[in-house]
Formats: structure tokens, C-alpha cells, sequence
């Protein structure tokens, strides 16, 4: 899957729109002079250890990292990660001169052999329709989704080389807080919609790429009925990791 795919989102001025849903839009980078803001959206190509003939089926039933995903899925998305976020520090290091400042901020988790993402749930939803034929199950087999989430323990391990780690902090919410700040009168249904709309806004095109359109609306209807329940039930948040590095002289 390449890069265009993953960092689509659905255009237009529809209910399922980037326009309706911006909370969701990412700003991939802004440079100041002697300093450089940047946004991690954290899209990694599919993990070359989950791409051989032998392993495809090796995380099956899901279409991420989760609960039911043996080890070696992990260590697989891990490295991954780990030559993509080196080779991103080896290039922004070219463009930073010594003592400059540089802020990542990315999407992260408590555990990541564990993410507890909505991933996850949507992989669930994809599984339960398997069971009941609207997909073929080598078709959910052969999916893995380019997304990984890490931890701020792994942040620390990765940093080196032309960069210091100035700071590093983690800032945790649930799935439905943005949605009662902008209005608190709405009752669960109606948040739980709110969240399975904007989590489609950024899914659909990388499903829909796997899958065909056909399945979504019953797909994205079964997300929003669970969604609320799911992240009660195992203390799902969302986790946003905010980096502080300065370039080595």
C-alpha cells in the first residue's frame, strides 16, 4: 500500500468528509528557521516480515496489532518502525544545524504489544463479518493495516545519533472527550456516531482499497454501536507522544 493511500482522506463536503471531520487532519510538517515542528502520522509500509508467503497468516483475525496477535507480530511491526523513524531522524539531521531544536509529536500508546486503538476494534467488526460471509476470511488474512503506534520507551531507545533527547511527555484521553467539550448535551448514541464518523473519515479509503466499498456502511454502523463499550471495557485512550530534540554540534 503506498503512501497517497494511507494519508487519504475522504474529500468533498459530505457527512463523511475531511471537511466535517478536521479534528483528523494532520499537518505533516511546518519549519521555523532554527526550529522544525512535525507531525508523526506514523504510516510504515506493511512489515517485510508479515509479507512472506509462509507468514501471511500469521496475525489472523486481525488487521493490527492486538490482544490475540502472537509475538512475533509485534517484534515484526516494531522493526519496521525502527528503520523508518532512524532513517526520519538521518534526514531531518541534514537540514538542522547544531544546537537547533526540532518537536515531533506522534501518535503513541501505553504498550505496544497492546495498543488498544480503535484499530483494533474495527478489525473486530471486519472478523465478526467474516463469521457471517460478507468477507472472505483470506481476504482479512492478507490485510495488515501500515499503522504503528509506539511507546515512549521505545522513543527513548531510538533517539541517538545527531540528536539529544531534550523532553519527552505523553498526553492521554478517551475516544469521546474532544466531542463533550464541543457540546456536552449529547447523550452516548449520538457520541458514540460522532466518533465512528470521524474515525471513518480516515479508514475508509485505506479499507475500501482492501475491500471494496460495498461492506462500509454496515461496517462503520457496527463500530459506532460498540465503540462507547469497547473503550469502557478495556480503558481504551487515545495517546499522543510530544518529543523535544536538539541537533548535536
Amino acid at each position: 500500500m503506498n503512501v497517497e493511500q494511507v494519508l487519504h482522506m475522504n474529500g468533498g463536503e459530505g457527512k463523511k468528509s475531511y471537511a466535517s471531520h478536521s479534528l483528523y487532519q494532520v499537518t505533516l510538517s511546518l519549519s521555523l528557521s532554527l526550529s522544525l515542528f512535525q507531525v508523526l502520522y506514523t504510516p510504515i509500509p506493511v512489515p517485510e516480515g508479515l509479507l512472506r508467503e509462509d507468514r501471511k497468516d500469521l496475525n489472523k483475525g486481525n488487521i493490527c496489532i492486538a490482544k490475540t496477535s502472537p509475538p512475533a507480530v509485534h517484534e515484526a511491526y516494531f522493526e519496521q518502525f525502527q528503520r523508518d523513524f532512524t532513517t526520519f531522524l538521518k534526514c531531518r539531521a541534514k537540514e538542522l544545524v547544531p544546537g537547533s531544536s526540532m518537536i515531533l509529536t506522534t501518535m503513541g500508546c501505553i504498550k505496544t504489544d497492546d495498543p488498544l486503538n480503535i484499530w483494533e476494534l474495527i478489525g473486530l467488526k471486519l472478523y465478526g463479518m467474516v463469521l457471517e460471509g460478507l468477507i472472505e476470511e483470506e481476504k482479512l488474512d492478507r490485510f495488515n493495516l501500515p499503522f504503528y503506534a509506539t511507546s515512549a520507551e521505545e522513543v527513548k531507545k531510538l533517539v541517538e545519533g545527531s540528536f539529544g533527547l531534550h523532553k519527552l511527555e505523553s498526553f492521554k484521553t478517551d475516544w469521546e472527550t474532544h466531542i463533550k467539550k464541543a457540546n456536552n448535551s449529547l447523550d452516548s448514541k449520538e457520541r458514540a456516531a460522532i466518533i465512528a464518523a470521524d474515525i471513518r473519515t480516515v479508514a475508509e479509503p485505506i479499507l475500501v482499497a482492501h475491500f471494496g466499498d460495498k461492506i462500509m456502511d454496515k461496517l462503520f454502523d457496527r463500530v459506532g454501536e460498540d465503540v462507547l463499550d469497547h473503550m469502557l471495557r478495556y480503558n481504551c485512550q487515545n495517546v499522543n507522544l510530544v518529543i523535544s530534540l536538539t541537533k548535536k554540534g
